[in-house]
């Protein structure tokens, strides 16, 4: 009984190998057809382009999607805003100013550390009229 398992194993096998063959020659035709079929289709839409006077971008063209603006200091909805942070340091060429928290520092603060100015020199000065009053010393 071993024996007539063994030589069905082997009759299924080279079966198997036979239709594996047979099986990669027609994927081989298939694919040279599809080839020989894409060049024609693609000579075909060129003419056709051609014909109609499309460019590419006719064709292809890719609009992005619009972003809305962002917009400072918004929450959304059901959310409490965050708090503004009053200005700390003002540039004296240009009048922009900064709180000096949170986010990326300014370039014209990141350009004057970079030349070596202390960031103080650029410290709005803390006046009754700016809107803060100084505190004054705890006293124990």
């Amino acid at each position: 009984m071993a024996d007539t398992s063994t030589a069905q194993l082997e009759k299924l096998e080279a079966e198997h190998a036979k239709r594996i063959a047979a099986l990669q020659d027609i994927e081989a035709q298939l694919s040279a057809l599809r080839a020989a079929n894409r060049d024609a289709k693609r000579a075909e839409l060129k003419k056709q382009i051609a014909d109609y006077g499309f460019t590419a971008a006719d064709l292809f063209e890719q609009t992005k999607p619009k972003r809305k603006p962002r917009t400072a200091n918004k929450a959304k909805e059901g959310e409490a805003a965050k708090p503004t942070a009053e200005a700390k340091y003002r540039n004296p060429k240009t009048g922009e100013t900064w709180s000096g928290g949170r986010g990326r520092k300014p370039a014209w603060v990141v350009e004057a550390t970079a030349k070596g100015i202390d960031i103080e020199t650029f410290r709005i000065p803390v006046t009754p009229s700016n809107g803060a009053a100084e505190t004054p010393p705890k006293t124990a």
